[in-house]
């Protein structure tokens, strides 16, 4: 078969139909979703449009491969784009400030042009992914989720190049060589006519936190952008628990670096979590049995869980984290901690980001004990002194779990270890399965999971490893 490359599609242009029927079965995906009752619903992603014969580039290199090792197939792939760099001009060099690590990652771009940086928590993306800029002058288009996250990256390039970087998000639009963007605000003004000149004239993207393009505007946003170089930053890029992390690699490419945790805190850049997941024995009696009601009342309003946290909180390394789901269930456990006698205060995302900072920095003076927050925590917030982290939320993703227990790994001065405390739900099947969920995600990581009570006998966790198909 033949196939033309393109920066964000590419093309079948010559095929049997024996390989032609192949790519269409190859390029379709079954994944599993579930409804709001826990009705177990199976769908089917298919990435070859049959009728231009056009799917996302990203996939090209994996179609190759397997075609030619499985199948016996010759792919031929034609590369007619013109690279908007000149080799004699990319040098990782000029990116002298980078760890070994990242700079190994800049180096592997520069080589495949395009693909997955698998770089955990604490590791760096953002000096990657500024170090790409430098190493390859071109110009640039990051792209982030959160308007945090949009205003750390824009600083991070200024302090280590002394160029000014372009923001746009926060009622912001201000165009560099080196652009940060959300994702919402470039979907918002999508068909004006300073963002058509503006995807038109980027050379290459990066996206932050990648695991997010399955998200229907993300990914129409990045493949309406046809850039040469094609880079995704993340920790947890492919561990979702259906097939949509596709979409991340078509637009993106597969994964061409990754680095562990664990070489991480090998090397003492990252601080090791010693996790420990604390049962508590609940049973859903109510005969209406929906999830939402489920974690309402076993989760959410439960005093056994909720006492539990408390009792994890007392003991946690201070300053601490809690996590959780949603408002009510912190405000909940904010009046419990606080009668406990800690100093605890809730942020979630009413709270603008000057209070959410002026929070942060409390904690790590050590005026607070426990700061309580939402999801808005789990990315792109650095707190270094950060000693524990305790996880109310429940939940089986495998994303959330990995990000949140990032939270506290980055390192600081005597710091070389962390606490992470979960809740081991035991009782109700749905809950149950979602905790050995948790539980797997950590140790998918490398890391050791004990499950006991509090201050009593910790086994090590045991659950069934997942099957790890490539993608």
């Amino acid at each position: 078969m033949k196939i033309d490359l393109g920066n964000c599609y590419s093309t079948l242009t010559d095929a049997t139909d024996d390989e032609a029927h192949w790519l269409a079965d190859y390029l379709t995906f079954e994944y599993v979703s579930f409804g709001y009752k826990g009705k177990r619903n199976v769908r089917y992603l298919k990435m070859l449009n049959r009728i231009n014969k056009t799917f996302p580039s990203g996939l090209t290199s994996l179609i190759k491969r397997v075609a030619e090792r499985d199948e016996g197939f010759s792919v031929e792939i034609s590369d007619t784009r013109g690279a908007p760099v000149k080799s004699s001009e990319i040098n990782a060099d000029n990116a002298d400030w980078l760890y070994d690590h990242q700079r190994e990652g800049v180096e592997r771009v520069i080589q495949e042009k395009r693909g997955i940086l698998w770089v955990p928590t604490g590791g760096g993306k953002t000096e990657i992914a500024i170090g790409l800029t430098v190493a390859i002058p071109c110009k640039w288009l990051f792209l982030v989720h959160r308007g945090t996250l949009l205003h750390q990256a824009a600083k991070r390039y200024e302090l280590r190049t002394g160029k000014k970087a372009g923001l746009i998000g926060d009622g912001l639009w201000s165009v560099e060589d080196f652009t940060v963007a959300t994702f919402q605000n470039l979907w918002a003004k999508r068909d004006t006519p300073e963002a058509k000149k503006l995807l038109s004239s980027v050379d290459g993207i990066m996206v932050d936190e990648a695991h997010i393009l399955p998200a229907t505007s993300f990914w129409t946003t990045v493949m309406g952008i046809d850039a040469y170089y094609r880079v995704g930053l993340s920790g947890t890029p492919l561990v979702r628990g259906d097939k949509r992390s596709t979409f991340t690699v078509g637009a993106l490419g597969p994964t061409i670096y990754r680095i562990r945790p664990q070489t991480l805190i090998d090397l003492g850049i990252l601080a090791k979590p010693e996790i420990q997941m604390v049962p508590v024995q609940q049973v859903y009696e109510a005969k209406r049995r929906q999830y939402q009601n489920v974690y309402k009342t076993l989760i959410v309003s439960s005093k056994a869980r909720n006492s539990t946290i408390v009792e994890i909180s007392k003991v946690a390394a201070k300053p601490s984290l809690i996590f959780v789901q949603r408002v009510r269930h912190g405000k909940l456990l904010l009046k419990m901690v606080r009668d406990a006698g800690l100093n605890v205060e809730l942020v979630d995302g009413k709270h603008a980001t000057g209070a959410r900072k002026t929070y942060v920095e409390a904690l790590q003076r050590g005026d607070l004990d426990v700061l309580i927050c939402t999801v808005i925590f789990q990315e792109g917030v650095d707190i270094p002194d950060l000693q524990s982290v305790i996880v109310a939320t429940g939940g089986a993703s495998s994303i959330a779990a990995i990000q949140r227990m990032g939270r506290g790994m980055r390192k600081a001065e005597g710091k070389t270890t962390f606490q992470v405390w979960d809740i081991m739900d035991v009782g109700d099947k749905w809950l149950e399965r979602h905790s050995r969920e948790r539980g797997r995600a950590y140790l998918d990581e490398g890391h050791h999971v004990g499950v006991g009570p509090i201050g009593g006998h910790v086994a090590p966790l045991k659950v069934r490893r997942r099957k790890k198909k490539p993608i």
